[in-house]
């Protein structure tokens, strides 16, 4: 093999590691390690053991090519992405690809608006939350964009429902599981109005979601205690939490939304923990509950659920994922007050229809 060729595929091996690596610890997507696992298997060491065991060179030749055209055909065809299609300045990355519009939709088809009703679709984004809302005046409310990967499901679900603006846009706080897909969504979409807390975080996902913010020029409204984002005769959308700024626990700093249409109402609890919770001096009593933190032993205590009392309960949950939620004791606290339990994990993506009298669930 020709020096000068061994030193091409030394940087390109070392690149591709250096990408793996990087991708596993900050950006945390899974499909880094494919260009970790590329650039070991075409170290110029291995090559030369291959070359020594078999004493040809043509080996290393097919594992070469191989392995660069397998990964061609990932970076180009399948990638939810690394990295994106669209750069900004200082080399912030949106996370839209061409593809977009193929990737396939998590849960039940989303259908069109029905004048005067409230629909809430709980979407599936696996261990993450995302709640899109059509209210009844016409607009539009989302909670929260899932982690990065989420982005394009939830874009294709909006686009869908031919849903051009997010006239009202809530972070309830500055989670990955919350945030990541947020630039995306503000990237391909034009938002009217961004509510979130004061509570910031030290990561890259809410450094992108601040650059993103500042790219679109969007004003940031205080999310807290009080906040009425709507306030009509049939229909209210109040920010009842949080009721401190001394938690500890960033998921304490949670915004917590309660929305009621007529006679029904939800509660949105982010990933508020009990002690949040049972600071709430407003009324947080509603027929569908969105649980908290993925269910959580956390998320809903006895005293919660009294007051709250709901009909029905949604957990927003990854399937088989790693910390075991929901958590039992949750699940048999909520069987214990009769409540309908709703699970993505189970059903996918979930849609509450309100008419402001009776709610209906598919």
């Amino acid at each position: 093999m020709k020096a000068t060729t061994k030193v091409i595929f030394w940087i390109v091996s070392v690149l591709f590691i250096i990408i793996g690596v990087i991708g596993i610890l900050a950006w945390q997507q899974w499909q880094a390690v494919f260009f970790l696992l590329a650039g070991v298997s075409i170290v110029p060491t291995i090559i030369n053991k291959i070359n020594q065991n078999y004493n040809r060179e043509k080996y290393y030749n097919v594992i070469a090519c191989s392995t660069l055209v397998l990964m061609s055909l990932y970076i180009t065809t399948i990638s939810i992405p690394v990295f994106g299609n669209d750069t900004d300045r200082e080399g912030y990355e949106v996370y839209i690809t061409p593809a977009a519009g193929q990737v396939p939709l998590s849960g039940v088809m989303p259908v069109s608006a029905v004048p005067d009703e409230l629909k809430v679709h709980f979407l599936d984004v696996g261990q993450a939350d995302s709640t899109l809302l059509q209210l009844p005046n016409g607009e539009t409310l989302l909670i929260d964009g899932g982690n990065s990967h989420n982005a394009v499901t939830i874009l294709n679900y909006i686009q869908d429902l031919n849903i051009k603006t997010i006239d009202h846009l809530i972070i309830t706080h500055p989670h990955a599981d919350h945030i990541g897909g947020i630039p995306a969504i503000i990237e391909a979409m034009e938002i009217k109005n961004l509510y979130m807390t004061r509570t910031g975080h030290n990561t890259i996902y809410f450094e992108r979601l601040m650059l993103s913010i500042d790219k679109k020029g969007l004003h940031i409204s205080e999310a807290k205690i009080g906040v009425e984002i709507l306030s009509d005769l049939d229909l209210q959308v109040v920010i009842v939490a949080p009721a401190r700024n001394d938690y500890r626990d960033i998921n304490d700093h949670s915004v917590v939304v309660k929305i009621t249409y007529g006679v029904t109402s939800f509660l949105f609890a982010g990933d508020a923990g009990s002690s949040s919770k049972e600071h709430i001096t407003a009324d947080i009593s509603a027929d569908v509950l969105k649980v908290s933190n993925h269910g959580n032993s956390t998320a809903t205590s006895d005293v919660c659920l009294k007051r709250i009392a709901p009909v029905h309960a949604v957990i927003s949950v990854g399937e088989n994922n790693s910390y075991g939620d929901p958590c039992d004791t949750v699940i048999s606290r909520l069987n214990d007050a009769d409540v309908n339990i709703h699970r993505t994990d189970l059903q996918g993506t979930i849609v509450f229809t309100s008419d402001g009298k009776n709610i209906s669930v598919r």
